[in-house]
């Protein structure tokens, strides 16, 4: 690609007239004229707003092209200069400007474009990713470094650390199985330290079974004869291991405050059955081994859920047989792309899309840590790159853009009267069943706008024929209910977010909902009889920015939130007693738009994540923040790979 210029783009807010500035600088190269300058952001500029500087020449959501005024050149050592008033929201944090930027000029090539980070106010300055310091054990905690913290601790004592533990002989074939698992995944996780498992001379760990002790639980006995893990099932020796392991490594890299016990006991289980993390892996395409990296984080910290979101306007990430214009359309974006850049995305094609066999090892490597995944395919909103690519889901008689999502995607709603949508959809949920052994599917359900499919003759016509009149909620029950029967036909059951309920909802048995919008709905989706998982945004949306500072990186629409925002939720704590059999559990959620940039993904993951982890494994009595605070500088960090 030619790249016969050099620019670089400053942008800035300011707070106060809540104008956006951008100033594109030309260091190098011959004068331009009638070019456009293309962006990616997460502001959007109101369609009708009177720009200063250019002409709005195109815009997709928060991809904006700017066309340069007529008769307008600009030098080297000159600038270009756009201001804009009427924005999609108040702007907090840096991470909302500007993410990537390329120049189309004349005869159509296009030239990359520096971009710096957005000011506030005109004032300089540089993202904040300070890591937490490290603070001390609080005084009469016990000095073992696990997290989650176990629900029963009486240990004393120390001994050497400098061996490895390893499994006695007699072990049966499941302990065998979880101490491989668990080896394997230290070694993977701090590759470049001493191995904290190993096999022949070291701390040996007798284990046995017992079929008494909960689903995941487990006891460590150390005494002057050794170490005695028991468990009642696979999981619970794994997780044993887990906190062997965990113990010991905290006792070599801080001996002052941290022990592998000598003498006593450890007895432990799980709050939650569901303890969980979304992903979204639409918005920003990650390589497998980066879920890979993920997934055994979240292994670390006892976690056994993964859910996966698969699509979103953005994009489409899973091979569905049959249907190959939909990763061949959808799951790179570029400049001459159907998708153009989006979220930091370079004008250059980029993205990708997981094969059959990508998701076969991902299940196999998440089975083999006790983890299930939960995939999730969104509809029916969220639909804007599939009915672009596949426009026979569209009804031809809706022939305008007459609604637009939150995210401002035009008509992204599929359509539930248009009879190619089922067949799609059956070729999916084929897909998914095939691929994913969860007995859940997440069908989304999600953000759908109001005002979807008012226009569509088919749509107005099932709406009349169905409930005597044309209601956007009311049709997408109808859609969601014949959704939910079609994963009962194949064996399993439906997963939503809260949106759902919406409209006559779905039917509650085998239901699951996923409340996020704030602490009080999940048990108000309770109180309509459904199982729920909460993951309320204000508490475990880890892209949301962990403070108020302007050089904070994140989201800003659900306030900020802080480590101890994420530690001291107490899910379900107002539910009345009749109600939490209802409560499945907690999961965080990552949504991607932010995370172009390499270093945001571990930013704003770890330690929330560690956090939540601690509330869906231990009892609440247990809980001490002073204690997570100390330990959490010694829990994995993964990463996210950026070209």
């Amino acid at each position: 690609m030619p790249n016969s210029h050099a620019c670089r783009l400053l942008t800035n807010w300011d707070a106060e007239r809540r104008v956006i500035e951008l100033k594109l600088e030309m260091t190098e190269g011959a004068p331009i004229s009638g070019a456009q300058l293309a962006t990616t952001s997460l502001f959007r500029i109101h369609p009708d707003c009177e720009i200063e500087g250019a002409t709005l020449a195109d815009q997709l959501s928060n991809y904006h092209v700017f066309l340069q005024p007529k008769g307008a050149v600009l030098a080297p050592g000159e600038s270009w200069v756009i201001r804009a008033d009427r924005l999609s929201h108040v702007l907090r944090h840096y991470t909302y400007g500007p993410k990537s930027a390329h120049l189309i000029l004349k005869d159509g090539t296009t030239c990359p474009v520096d971009v710096e980070p957005m000011t506030l106010n005109g004032v300089p300055g540089e993202p904040n990713w300070e890591k937490l310091e490290q603070t001390a054990l609080p005084e009469g905690a016990a000095p073992i470094s696990v997290i989650p913290a176990p629900l029963d601790v009486q240990v004393d004592g120390r001994r050497d650390t400098a061996q490895p533990l390893v499994p006695a002989a007699e072990a049966s074939l499941t302990a065998q199985k979880a101490f491989s698992a668990v080896r394997a995944l230290a070694g993977r996780l701090f590759a470049d330290e001493e191995p904290l498992f190993g096999h022949g001379a070291g701390h040996v760990v007798a284990t046995a079974e017992d079929p008494g002790l909960p689903d995941g639980g487990y006891e460590i006995a150390f005494d002057a004869e050794g170490i005695a893990l028991t468990a009642g099932d696979e999981h619970g020796f794994r997780h044993g291991f887990i906190t062997l392991g965990q113990m010991l490594r905290g006792a070599r890299l801080r001996p002052d405050e941290f022990t592998l016990p000598e003498t006593g006991i450890v007895r432990d289980r799980p709050r939650f059955g569901w303890r969980g993390a979304h992903l979204d892996v639409a918005r920003q395409f990650y390589v497998m081994q980066d879920l890979v990296d993920f997934l055994d984080c979240l292994a670390w910290n006892k976690l056994n859920h993964f859910h996966m979101h698969l699509n979103d306007d953005e994009a489409w990430r899973l091979e569905i047989p049959g249907w190959p214009a939909l990763t061949a359309r959808t799951a790179f974006r570029g400049g001459d792309e159907l998708l153009p850049p989006l979220l930091g995305t370079p004008s250059e094609r980029s993205g990708g899309f997981y094969t059959g066999d990508d998701i076969r090892a991902l299940v196999a490597h998440a089975a083999g840590l006790g983890i299930e995944i939960i995939p999730e395919i969104d509809i029916p909103g969220h639909c804007y790159c599939v009915l672009r690519a596949l426009p026979q889901l569209c009804d031809p008689g809706e022939n305008r853009i007459y609604y637009r999502s939150v995210q401002y995607f035009p008509n992204n709603a599929l359509n539930p009267a248009v009879d190619a949508t089922w067949n799609f959809l059956g070729d999916v949920f084929d897909t998914l069943v095939e691929l994913f052994p969860a007995r859940y599917i997440h069908a989304g359900a999600d953000e759908v706008a109001e005002g979807a499919w008012l226009e569509s003759p088919l749509a107005r016509t099932l709406g009349e024929k169905l409930f005597g009149k044309v209601e956007t909620f009311s049709l997408q029950s109808y859609f969601l209910k014949r959704v939910q029967e079609m994963l009962r036909e194949r064996g399993r059951d439906i997963a939503v977010w809260e949106e759902g309920a919406l409209g006559g909802g779905l039917e509650v048995d085998g239901a699951l909902l996923v409340a996020w919008k704030e602490s009080k709905s999940g048990r108000a989706l309770a109180e309509q009889g459904y199982r729920v998982v909460l993951a309320p945004a204000e508490h475990y949306y880890l892209d949301i920015a962990r403070s108020t500072e302007w050089w904070e990186p994140g989201a800003s629409w659900a306030g900020t939130v802080t480590l101890r925002d994420t530690y001291d939720y107490e899910p379900g704590g107002d539910w009345p007693d009749e109600l939490k059999g209802q409560l499945a559990g907690v999961q965080t959620c990552l949504w991607s738009e932010n995370l172009a940039t390499p270093g945001l993904f571990a930013h704003l993951v770890y330690p929330r994540i560690s956090a939540m982890a601690e509330t869906a494994w231990s009892a609440s009595e247990r809980k001490d923040f002073d204690r997570f605070r100390a330990i959490q500088d010694l829990m994995p960090v993964s990463h996210r790979t950026v070209a």
